[in-house]
């Protein structure tokens, strides 16, 4: 699945503001990013492959760690109203014109980050995407404190020594920056406010234009990024912004993800052992079964042939076996109709069987109608003890037992019952 990148720039949307982004293949994770600008109306079009994520720049975003009430993750719709609250003194702007978003997982994390950035301006930058035919599936801030799984502190100089941003990413004081330039007339850990220990065991990383100055001025070789690198990383979190009043295409975010999780699977060289895994057990599977389809297919053969083999043998005259058991039958119940001898469906069967059914004290039925394989008795009615014990003795000699109407019925079974 293909990811469009579009990263929202600091101002208000305008005709002339162009947006910067990418386009990545489904297999492109370790490719560079063919980094481009584009006005809204000129960007790429999305089809349904691709996933479109919104990147929210980091000097748009502050970062604050709240400790939530207990049980407030079962009220959602006291939740924004109470992060509000507690951010009310931290935050410069009144809170109801900025947007909050809860990292994710925040059920089980006890003091969550909360992203903070202004409302108008993210949901312009949205609706202009929206009429330039782009649905926003996703929105994901460019940096984010680290977890507990990545690097402990991450630096990242983005952009050149003239304009770019020195930005550092801490798993507990959350994400802040300065200008390089402004880097120039201080020290390292008056700016940053890194000790040297941690300058060296951070992640520092820098773009090509800000290479040498992030070298020089944290003390510790900076590894190379290609330009906008990190915005893969960005994407490759489970954060989305689209809390609250922006969860309007929450439906269509969570079939991305899943489409995102299925094509990660399916393209990702991490997952190559899986899919082979997958692909040989589906095959064992389709050989296993055709296989066992094959063998069962030959024992019914088997079987036919010897049913019909039987049947020639003991019938001669049998010129064409269609069906070998029901033919044997219907042969030796036409021997048996020709010596004259009693079947199971006949009268005086069906009445011993009955007489032998019926319990002590129970008088015997005055009223019966007979045709071959049914003896129907009416005016005949037992209790419930006489019933059970008709039902037993009768099932035991190879009758059915059932009441039709005002009467009751003595019959063979369906499968007993064979025509000459």
């Amino acid at each position: 699945m293909r990811t469009l990148i579009i990263q929202l720039p600091p101002g208000l949307p305008s005709p002339t503001g162009a947006y910067p982004h990418a386009l990545v293949p489904a297999d492109g994770a370790d490719r560079p990013l063919a980094l481009q600008w584009a006005a809204a109306s000129l960007l790429p079009a999305a089809d349904r492959q691709t996933e479109t994520v919104a990147l929210v720049p980091a000097v748009a975003l502050s970062w604050h760690r709240v400790d939530l009430p207990p049980g407030l993750h079962k009220q959602p719709a006291r939740l924004q109203a109470a992060l509000q609250g507690l951010l009310e003194d931290r935050l410069l702007d009144e809170p109801g014109q900025l947007h909050l978003a809860l990292q994710p997982g925040w059920k089980d994390t006890p003091r969550p980050w909360v992203a903070v950035c202004d409302r108008a301006w993210l949901t312009a930058h949205l609706q202009a995407l929206e009429q330039a035919g782009l649905t926003v599936h996703r929105i994901v801030p460019e940096l984010s404190p680290p977890t507990a799984n990545d690097s402990p502190l991450q630096v990242t100089a983005l952009g050149d020594a003239d304009t770019g941003w020195l930005w550092v990413c801490h798993p507990e004081r959350g994400v802040w920056g300065q200008p390089l330039q402004a880097l120039r007339a201080t020290d390292a850990q008056a700016a940053t406010g890194l000790s040297a220990q941690e300058r060296q065991n951070a992640l520092i990383q820098s773009e090509p234009g800000a290479v040498a100055l992030t070298t020089e001025w944290m003390g510790t070789a900076a590894r190379l990024m290609p330009p906008a690198r990190h915005w893969l990383a960005a994407i490759a979190t489970d954060w989305d912004l689209g809390q609250f009043e922006l969860r309007a295409n929450a439906r269509m975010r969570q079939f991305k993800n899943w489409q995102r999780g299925a094509s990660h699977l399916w393209h990702s060289p991490a997952w190559r052992p899986v899919r082979w895994g997958l692909w040989c057990l589906l095959a064992s599977q389709l050989i296993g079964l055709n296989a066992w389809a094959w063998k069962t297919r030959a024992d019914w053969q088997t079987q036919q042939n010897s049913w019909a083999l039987m049947l020639r043998e003991t019938f001669p005259q049998t010129q064409v076996v269609v069906d070998a058991p029901l033919q044997m039958a219907q042969q030796v119940e036409r021997l048996r109709q020709t010596s004259g001898q009693l079947g199971a469906g006949d009268l005086e069967p069906m009445l011993a069987a009955l007489g032998q059914a019926m319990p002590p004290g129970l008088t015997a039925p005055r009223q019966w109608t007979y045709q071959p394989g049914q003896l129907r008795l009416q005016n005949f009615n037992p209790d419930a003890t006489a019933q059970e014990t008709l039902q037993q003795s009768l099932t035991a000699s190879g009758y059915q037992w059932r009441a039709e109407g005002d009467a009751w019925l003595i019959r063979l079974p369906p499968a007993a019952e064979v025509k000459p």
